[in-house]
């Protein structure tokens, strides 16, 4: 299934803390409970830390672009040109990790208006 057009000119903006270990590996924290106040004492009660989510070079790439400024079209091109046929269909596979991103309130999208 084609992606709309209007995806292209989205951008995305990072909700959560994160570090990049190297070129190719990034982790993003995301809390146990939510970043509110409830959230945040239940998980140091239960001293719980936050999941440790370890992107691979691809999603390191495409984190690094969720800059609120960045456009779903230029994120594709980055894509096609670090990591060429190893991620066709690039908009699909951006498209859908974009909406697992999303569902794990780890960015926020940004529609151009």
């Amino acid at each position: 299934m084609p992606v709309d057009r209007r995806f292209l000119t989205c951008r995305f903006q990072r909700k959560l803390e994160w570090q990049e270990l190297d070129q190719k590996t990034t982790i993003v924290y995301r809390p146990r409970f939510g970043k509110n106040r409830f959230g945040k004492w239940l998980a140091a009660t239960l001293r719980l830390s936050d999941y440790r989510i370890r992107l691979d070079a691809i999603g390191t790439l495409v984190w690094k672009h969720c800059d609120g400024n960045t456009q779903a079209a230029t994120i594709i091109e980055s894509m096609r040109y670090r990591f060429g046929e190893q991620v066709e269909p690039a908009e699909d596979r951006l498209y859908d990790f974009v909406m697992q991103m999303r569902k794990a309130r780890m960015i926020d999208i940004i529609p151009t208006e």
